[in-house]
């Protein structure tokens, strides 16, 4: 009987142990999955802003150009087929063009970005979680062979 009461105290510390790592497993696993959710809002918002921001582009545009329509009717431009007034509408759809690709490459470089500290977070939550594992089995392999 005395070789059974010393495997349960062993036993119950092994349950506390794989318990504990379990449970620290579990909860970087909920922050990876915050993060992840995080993550998504950011390239969502992004996205949105992306929208609005090409609306807002080809809104104005659109007005540029009528704008510039009249003002080139009124004064007679138009009449005669002259080729400054085409330059000054290709001129505007060229600026709108060029804004379009510059708003393109930042939301980019933040997608990018978000997508790189995300990766880096959940590889450092992982690592920290394993890492924690790692300490507690050594732990309790220490205590339980009497060097700790």
């Amino acid at each position: 009987m005395g070789g059974f009461t010393s495997i349960v105290p062993m036993a119950a510390s092994v349950l506390q142990t794989g318990q504990r790592i379990a449970a620290n497993q579990t909860n970087a696993q909920s922050r990876i999955e915050q993060t992840e959710a995080a993550r998504q809002a950011e390239l969502a918002e992004i996205t949105a802003r992306e929208r609005e921001d090409a609306t807002n582009r080809e809104e104005e545009l659109r007005r540029r150009q009528a704008t510039a329509r009249a003002r080139q009717g009124a004064s007679g431009l138009m009449a005669g087929g002259s080729g400054s007034a085409s330059a000054v509408l290709a001129g505007y759809e060229k600026a709108a063009r060029q804004d379009a690709d510059q708003s393109a490459d930042a939301a980019a470089r933040n997608r990018n970005r978000i997508n790189q500290q995300a990766a880096w977070r959940e590889k450092s939550l992982l690592r920290s979680s394993q890492d924690d594992t790692v300490a507690r089995l050594n732990a309790w392999f220490s205590k339980r062979d009497g060097w700790g």
